[in-house]
C-alpha cells in the first residue's frame, strides 16, 4: 500500500514532469526552467512606493533596521555555535536543533501547505522591503521575479548594482537590513497570536494520550475526549487544569465525547496526577489561521536568524562584508571571506549533528 509520503513524492515528481514537458512554452513567456528549479524574471519600475520610501517614518525605520540586522547577524552566529556545543556536550538534552524543513519527514504533510504559504508571504514581504529601501536611498530597481525550488517558493528584487556599489555604507546597510528587520517584525506580530490565541479559543482540554495504570487509565478516560469541567470549575486552559487538579484529590470530571455526548467520571489522585497527555480543543474553523500564524512566527524568526548569519549568499553576509570593509578597506573582503567560510562550515556541521545524533 502506498503511504501518504510516497503519494506526496509522486505528486511533486509529476508536477515537475509537467513543468519540464512545457519547458519551451514557459521559456517563451519569460520563465527559466531547470530540473526542480523554476524562475520568472521581469524588468520592473525603478522606484517602489516612493511616498512610503521617502517618508520620515520610513527613514526612521531604516535606522532601526540596521540595528536589527546586526542583532540578527550576532544572533545567527550565536545560534549556530549554541547548537553545536549543546549537541556535542549533551545531545539527548539539547532541545534546539537545526533541521531542514522536509514535508513528511521533519514536519507533517498536513502542515506543508501552511509552511509553504508562510514562506511565500514572508519572502515576498522581505524582498518588497529591499525594493522600498532601494528607492529610499536613491538606488533604482532594475528587475525582480519569483522562483520555485522543489516545492519551496521564493522571490527576489534586483537593485542597480553599479548604483548600489557607489552608495555610502549606511545606504547599503539600510537596503540590505530592511528585509531582515521586517522578518523580525512579522515574527514579533505573530508570536503572541500563535501563543495566546490558542488558549483564548480553547473549548476545553483534549486528551491525546492516557498513561498505562494511571488514574485516568483506571477510570477509562480515552483519547479524543475533551475535559470541560472538574469539580464544577470550567477547564479551558492548562493553567485551569493544573489549578483544578491541585485544589483537591477527589474529582468529578465532565468530558465531551467525540460524538458530542457528555460523560461524567469520578477520580481520586492523592498525588494530584491524573495521567493524561493533553492539548487544546480548538474549533476546526480556527485551526487554519492558528496553524498559519504559528508558521509565520517560526518562518520569519528563522529567516531573520539564518539570513542574518554571515553565510556568503545571505543578507547577513553582505552586512558583515560592508562592516569589515569599513574597518579595513584593503583587506576587508578577504577577511570577510575567510570568516564566512568558517561560519558556513560550522552551519553545515550544526545541521549534520542535528540530524545524526539521537534525541
Amino acid at each position: 500500500m502506498v503511504s501518504s509520503i510516497e503519494w506526496f513524492g509522486i505528486g511533486v515528481l509529476a508536477f515537475w514532469a509537467v513543468i519540464y514537458a512545457f519547458k519551451g512554452k514557459l521559456e517563451k513567456r519569460g520563465f527559466k526552467v531547470y530540473p526542480f528549479f523554476l524562475m520568472w524574471r521581469k524588468g520592473t519600475r525603478s522606484e517602489w512606493f516612493p511616498g512610503v520610501a521617502n517618508s520620515n517614518a520610513y527613514k526612521g525605520f531604516e535606522k532601526v533596521a540596521i540595528a536589527l540586522g546586526i542583532a540578527s547577524m550576532v544572533g545567527g552566529i550565536f545560534l549556530i555555535y549554541y547548537v553545536i556545543s549543546g549537541l556535542l556536550v549533551r545531545p539527548t538534552e539539547t532541545g534546539i536543533r537545526l533541521e531542514p524543513i522536509i514535508p513528511g519527514v521533519t514536519i507533517g504533510l498536513n502542515e506543508a501547505i501552511y509552511v509553504l504559504f508562510a514562506i511565500g508571504v514572508s519572502v515576498v514581504v522581505h524582498e518588497l522591503m529591499h525594493a522600498i529601501s532601494a528607492t529610499s536611498n536613491k538606488v533604482n530597481v532594475r528587475g525582480g521575479g519569483f522562483i520555485l525550488i522543489g516545492i519551496f517558493p521564493g522571490a527576489f528584487v534586483e537593485p542597480d548594482e553599479e548604483e548600489f556599489q557607489r552608495s555610502p555604507t549606511s545606504a547599503k546597510l539600510k537596503i540590505i537590513a530592511s528585509g531582515i528587520a521586517m522578518n523580525l517584525i512579522l515574527a514579533a506580530v505573530f508570536f503572541p497570536i500563535a501563543t495566546y490565541l490558542l488558549s483564548a479559543l480553547s473549548q476545553g482540554i483534549e486528551i491525546v494520550g492516557v498513561l498505562p495504570h494511571s488514574e485516568a487509565y483506571n477510570i477509562s478516560l480515552q483519547p479524543g475526549q475533551v475535559i470541560e469541567e472538574i469539580n464544577g470549575h470550567e477547564v479551558r486552559t492548562y493553567t485551569q487544569l493544573s489549578q483544578a487538579l491541585d485544589s483537591s484529590t477527589h474529582y468529578l470530571i465532565v468530558v465531551k465525547n467525540p460524538n458530542g455526548t457528555i460523560s461524567y467520571y469520578n477520580a481520586t489522585a492523592e498525588n494530584h496526577f491524573l495521567g493524561v497527555e493533553v492539548t487544546y480543543s480548538i474549533p476546526p474553523s480556527a485551526y487554519p489561521f492558528l496553524e498559519f500564524s504559528t508558521w509565520m512566527f517560526v518562518v520569519n524568526f528563522s529567516l531573520a536568524l539564518f539570513n542574518g548569519a554571515p553565510l556568503f549568499i545571505t543578507d547577513g553576509g553582505k552586512i558583515f562584508t560592508e562592516l569589515v570593509k569599513k574597518i579595513s578597506s584593503r583587506y576587508g573582503e578577504k577577511i570577510s571571506y575567510y570568516i564566512q567560510t568558517l561560519l558556513l562550515m560550522s552551519f553545515v556541521f550544526a545541521i549534520l549533528l542535528s540530524i545524526s545524533l539521537p534525541q
